[in-house]
């Protein structure tokens, strides 16, 4: 059955229907396209300024581009940003508008200060020099209650008598003051003025608010630059003022002590005559405790001129094993002293380096020292081998002994200068906490490392110094000898 068509269906016609438009004047067409390019040229400076405002800045300088793009975008003659000397209460941010601060009490001792002023005229400028928050002014109002205010024209500029008609006198007619938020707390405000009536719209108003939050988390970088650096400069003056103290004090207490080590030996000598056997026994411990606390000295020395960077790089050619066995003829006395073994581990190929030996021969007497001074009983021992190809070949020095052990927590101290385990007075093992900062940092200094590789209470640890072959001198200027 074919189908039928509805008569009740509405048909489209085809023939051509003319579309009528409103009538639209051309001044309302222009009003139109100006109101979006002056949209797109505060987006466009939003956007600029941002970018801008990314670097590191000092406070004047953010609040003068800020200031810039105020007087570029919105025509305006003047503008100025001053900050508190305290915050004010904390605030919201979640409407994207900052709700009213609480009122501040008449009797507040805060203060605001100017940061930085464009085209502001002498008179108005020395009164926003330092004025209180219940100064007659706008950009108290704003700091007192964190709502902005806008003065669209001379009469209303004359709500606020001698500043307004300060500002009348220097040319404006228009102003307004918007709070300077920042991590929701109000840090300032940003003032604008006019040299004509000025009205602002809901878009304009709302581009000056996020000029003042943009200007606050600026100058918050800015002063947080400044704060860091001046830390920077404590801290390394700190630090120069203690590298001075340990090298004068250590070389005033070397001189006496080794007068008082020498004399010692000639007394035990007998060069001046016969002693008793107790009296030597007596001198024996003298020069023992002397060349103990020399040693100490020394090894304070040592640290003050690696610390203030005066280390000299005396390079040579070095056979690893030669430098072990110089380093063994020190800690041998302390170990057998102590009843403990010390074994050594080396290639029957010779290992050769061109680096420093002294230095090298400090790293080694320093881990040694180290696992001899914490271990009561058993072994100590020292393992060279050389590993890696190309780039990555390291000569290794492996220390382990059987001593007490460190902890997981102190593990992470231990390469401190001074730290010690045990902190109290009562401590057993004496020394200067120097040993292992000082052994990685000569290691550091000849392009290597010191590390702890195992420990664990009771058990005993392992360290490991590694040294390239090949000294490499760092770009940093550092005076090398030799070849």
């Amino acid at each position: 059955m074919a189908a039928t068509p509805d008569a009740d269906r509405p048909r489209r016609s085809t023939d051509p229907t003319p579309l009528h438009l409103a009538p639209q004047s051309d001044a309302s067409l222009e009003e139109v396209l100006g109101d979006v390019s002056n949209a797109s040229r505060r987006l466009r400076a939003l956007a600029v300024l941002s970018g801008s405002l990314t670097d590191s800045l000092t406070a004047e300088q953010a609040a003068d581009l800020v200031e810039q793009q105020a007087l570029t975008v919105l025509g305006a003659s003047s503008a100025v940003v001053v900050t508190l000397a305290q915050l004010a209460p904390n605030a919201s941010t979640d409407t994207g508008r900052m709700p009213p601060a609480a009122p501040l009490p008449t009797h507040c001792r805060d203060v605001l200060t100017l940061v930085h002023a464009i085209g502001l005229s002498a008179d108005v400028k020395a009164t926003l020099q330092r004025f209180p928050l219940d100064a007659p002014l706008p950009l108290a109002e704003v700091a007192r209650t964190g709502e902005p205010i806008f003065l669209e024209s001379r009469d209303e500029l004359r709500r606020y008598d001698e500043w307004g008609g300060a500002l009348i006198r220097a040319g404006a007619s228009a102003a307004a003051a918007v709070p300077v938020w920042a991590n929701r707390q109000l840090r300032g405000v940003l003032g604008l003025t006019w040299a004509v009536p000025h009205a602002f719209d809901e878009d304009e108003r709302a581009f000056v608010i996020s000029l003042g939050v943009m200007c606050a988390q600026a100058i918050i970088r800015g002063r947080l630059t400044i704060a860091e650096r001046r830390a920077r400069e404590t801290a390394e003056l700190a630090n120069q003022a203690k590298t001075l103290f340990l090298r004068t004090i250590s070389h005033e207490l070397r001189t006496p002590m080794t007068a008082v080590v020498g004399y010692t030996g000639l007394l035990a000598d007998e060069v001046s005559g016969p002693i008793t056997p107790a009296q030597k026994d007596h001198l024996r411990r003298m020069r023992e405790s002397s060349e103990h606390m020399l040693a100490l000295i020394e090894e304070l020395l040592g640290f003050a001129k690696v610390d203030a960077g005066e280390e000299q790089v005396n390079v040579q050619r070095v056979v690893a094993g030669q430098v072990v066995e110089e380093a063994l003829g020190v800690i041998l006395p302390l170990a057998q002293k102590k009843g403990l073994r010390v074994r050594v581990e080396i290639p029957e190929t010779p290992i050769e380096l061109h680096t420093d030996r002294l230095k090298l021969r400090q790293i080694l007497v320093n881990l040694l020292a180290n696992a001899v001074k914490y271990t009561d009983q058993g072994d100590v021992v020292l393992i060279l081998r050389i590993e890696g190809v190309g780039a990555e070949l390291r000569v290794y020095f492996e220390v382990t002994d059987s001593g007490r052990g460190i902890s997981a927590r102190d593990q992470q101290h231990i390469f401190e200068s001074f730290w010690q385990a045990d902190q109290t007075l009562t401590r057993t093992a004496a020394g200067t906490g120097l040993g292992l900062a000082v052994a990685r940092q000569l290691a550091r200094l000849l392009g290597g490392d010191v590390v702890v590789a195992r420990s664990e209470l009771g058990r005993g640890s392992t360290f490991i110094a590694s040294l390239p072959p090949h000294f490499v001198p760092s770009p940093a200027g550092l005076a090398v000898v030799g070849s």
